[in-house]
């Protein structure tokens, strides 16, 4: 029959039975103690817990728990990823006010256009006065319209506009292209993923405005560098509509009222899914959770990631602050 130690551990008793201190005045079952090398190699092994307020101690060597992972960081119970997941969602609603600064320095297009000599003041002019009596439509597309300038000078003086490249479309993948992001992401914010270049470099494009906020979160969740551009309106359109009718990785969309419960989701979808790995970002009111079932690539491996291989949650906060 096991001993039971009723008084506290002294330097004398964990001497003999070589096993460390727990906690002073706690009742130990000497069978249930693990020698001081063998614990000592145990802890060595198993992951640490990284919520700093996890509270179970010496408990963690009787789990056999080896996933979630968030952002590189096992938590111990679902307690303790709840506190990782708030501690993330937290990080990146700090970040909001850096990530929807409007610029507003940039040269409008009407000027761009007209200091390259690609328009007259008179074309601008009934640009202008034919979009405001209107109360919609681009000034892009008004000149076009009025055959006042191509489509193709348009483009380029928004890649001036918005001092980015003007891409191409050649040996475009929807199908590879379509697991970059969320569909929603995509539509909603007007941007497609076009491919990725070195394993390292992926090119974005926009039909106009650049999305430096959404930029910085792909480049984020991704472990990507991004270099986003503009594609021809009518060329964005076309590439985008077979990209929308592409497949895209498993997917859930929900809107929290507030930030408990959207954490509360996202830590519901740590513990159902036990991804290897999973990363937070925020795109100006979503947030996108993303879940690796397999390891992530090396980094001298292909960083494209499969549609079976990841599965996305977005939230949108009702009541963002």
């Amino acid at each position: 029959m096991p001993v039971l130690m009723r008084r506290p551990f002294g330097s004398r008793v964990s001497e003999e039975l070589g096993v460390r201190s727990i906690a002073n005045g706690d009742t130990v079952s000497r069978g249930d103690l693990l020698p001081f090398a063998q614990a000592a190699t145990a802890t060595t092994f198993l992951p640490h817990c990284r919520n700093t307020k996890c509270k179970s101690g010496w408990m963690k060597l009787w789990r056999s728990r080896q996933a979630p992972i968030l952002e590189g960081m096992w938590a111990c119970s679902a307690a303790c990823m709840q506190e990782l997941v708030q501690t993330a969602v937290l990080r990146e609603m700090s970040e909001r006010s850096a990530q929807n600064v409007v610029h507003k320095h940039r040269v409008p297009l009407g000027l761009v256009l007209l200091s390259r000599g690609w328009i007259t003041q008179e074309q601008l002019k009934c640009a202008l006065e034919t979009q405001k009596k209107a109360g919609s439509g681009r000034l892009g597309e008004w000149l076009i319209k009025q055959e006042a300038v191509g489509e193709d000078h348009i483009t380029r003086a928004l890649g001036a506009q918005w001092n980015c490249p003007v891409l191409s479309s050649d040996s475009y993948d929807p199908a590879a292209m379509a697991a970059m992001f969320p569909r929603l992401l995509m539509d909603s914010l007007n941007v497609i993923p076009l491919r990725l270049a070195g394993r390292h470099l992926l090119y974005v494009a926009f039909e106009e405005r650049i999305d430096r906020c959404l930029v910085l979160s792909v480049e984020r969740m991704l472990g990507l560098k991004v270099e986003a551009g503009v594609l021809p309106a009518s060329e964005f359109r076309r590439r985008q509509g077979e990209i929308l009718r592409a497949s895209f990785p498993k997917a859930r969309l929900l809107e929290a009222m507030n930030m408990r419960g959207l954490v509360h989701a996202f830590t519901g979808m740590m513990e159902e899914n036990k991804p290897v790995q999973a990363k937070i970002v925020r795109v100006h009111d979503y947030f996108w959770l993303r879940l690796w079932r397999n390891p992530m690539p090396a980094e001298d491996s292909k960083a494209l990631p499969g549609i079976p291989d990841v599965e996305d949650m977005v939230c949108a906060l009702a009541a963002a602050d």
